[in-house]
């Protein structure tokens, strides 16, 4: 889970450090919004296809080595069965606890927009947007085909204006980009990227808006209505509301001159960075499902020149696995001992690759749990000193008993 954070949050901020440098102030707004869903989407889709073309790689042939059993005591695990699993189960409850008060701030939001709808006064247009009268509303907002305004607007050319502004938010669905990037901050809300592409996209969602709605008056005129309306007003969640910060951005943007079509070569800087991300995690997938080798015959174990070596050797190994291994809670209660033989492979770069436990076909009650125990601490090793043959580094299989036994003391 934190290398797919990891991962998302390396995409995120190569996407949103191009937009900031290249994009943000150009006036391609309907382009800008594709490409803040686009490259949202992207980030989170990207690290998940690294782990498809991790399956998907053939497995690279090692040569075979064994280590000696080592012990696991019930002492040894629990030493660390307070520490570790209590650590992450207090960050899963903080993370739990943060993504129900933002889902209940989003629902709250659809609440209070849905009783607004029916109990105002409702009118529809020519096209198809329902209008309605709420004295709940100071200034015109809209939410999908919604747009709700003060109960005694009078016609006139501001409201107008106000109008063809929530019309435009309306006509290209702008309140589906937001309730996505609502529901993205929800699942990140701790996450700042998130944020930001959720602020940006409203930021040029009010861009079309002004756009659209400036077209049938002088923009001048449309600017000061900006600033007449401009005040401190409780937006509600899922909303687009006719005035939203920045007002000094959206000002900006309506007296700029329009892009040179020229300058679309911008969006095409996305490729190179997408191309970069694909290579890494297509990189990344090879490193840990191993290297490509030439298929070479089994060699005995003393056909190695040198044997891959843990760091620290065989007491560090030691040392490592009664620090981080746990005996399971379901053996231990049921009083079961028993060895494990894992294998793995150590590449040629020194990473632990297809960890895969040897099947007992008559294993004990509590066996699987031993058995995903020792695999799950195999995974988390840290890279060896890979072996050696002909004077070079080679893959080389391993298999490692490991004795799960019920001793108290030292």
């Amino acid at each position: 889970m934190l290398t797919y954070l990891l991962h998302v949050t390396i995409c995120w901020s190569l996407f949103a450090l191009l937009y900031t440098l290249l994009l943000r102030r150009e006036t391609f707004f309907r382009a800008n919004r594709f490409y803040l869903l686009l490259t949202v989407a992207l980030g989170l889709t990207l690290p998940i296809v690294g782990h498809w073309l991790r399956a998907l790689l053939p497995l690279p042939d090692a040569l075979p080595a064994e280590l000696p059993a080592l012990f696991v005591g019930l002492h040894r695990a629990e030493q660390t069965a307070a520490e570790w699993p209590a650590l992450t189960t207090g960050l899963w409850a903080i993370y739990l606890i943060g993504a129900m008060l933002a889902a209940a701030r989003i629902l709250r939001g659809l609440a209070i927009l849905y009783r607004m709808a029916a109990t105002g006064r409702q009118e529809r247009l020519p096209d198809g947007a329902v209008l309605i009268r709420t004295d709940r509303a100071r200034l015109p907002f809209s939410f999908f085909h919604w747009i709700f305004i003060p109960e005694h607007s009078e016609a006139g050319a501001d409201f107008e204006k106000m109008l063809a502004h929530e019309q435009a938010h309306v006509r290209d669905r702008h309140s589906a980009d937001v309730l996505l990037l609502e529901l993205l901050c929800a699942a990140f809300w701790f996450h700042p990227l998130a944020h930001w592409y959720r602020r940006s996209l409203r930021t040029v969602h009010e861009f079309l808006a002004d756009a659209a709605a400036s077209r049938q008056t002088d923009r001048r005129q449309y600017g000061l209505l900006l600033l007449r309306q401009a005040q401190p007003l409780p937006a509600l969640v899922m909303a687009n509301h006719f005035y939203q910060a920045p007002l000094k951005q959206r000002l900006l943007m309506l007296t700029r001159q329009a892009s040179p079509a020229i300058r679309g070569w911008k969006y095409g800087m996305a490729l190179p960075v997408l191309a970069l991300l694909v290579f890494y995690f297509q990189k990344n997938a090879a490193e840990q499902r191993g290297p490509f080798v030439e298929k070479q015959p089994v060699h005995m174990p003393a056909q190695l020149e040198k044997q891959p070596e843990f760091p620290g050797g065989i007491p560090g190994l030691i040392e490592y696995l009664s620090k981080n291994i746990q005996y399971p809670a379901v053996a231990r209660e049921q009083k079961i001992e028993g060895k494990i033989v894992v294998t793995f492979v150590v590449d040629q770069t020194g990473a632990v690759t297809q960890v895969e436990t040897v099947r007992v076909p008559d294993a004990a009650p509590g066996y699987p749990e031993m058995a995903a125990e020792a695999t799950r601490i195999i995974r988390q090793m840290p890279r060896w000193t890979p072996a050696e043959t002909a004077g070079r580094p080679v893959s080389c299989r391993l298999s490692l008993p490991i004795q799960f036994k019920l001793e108290t003391g030292e």
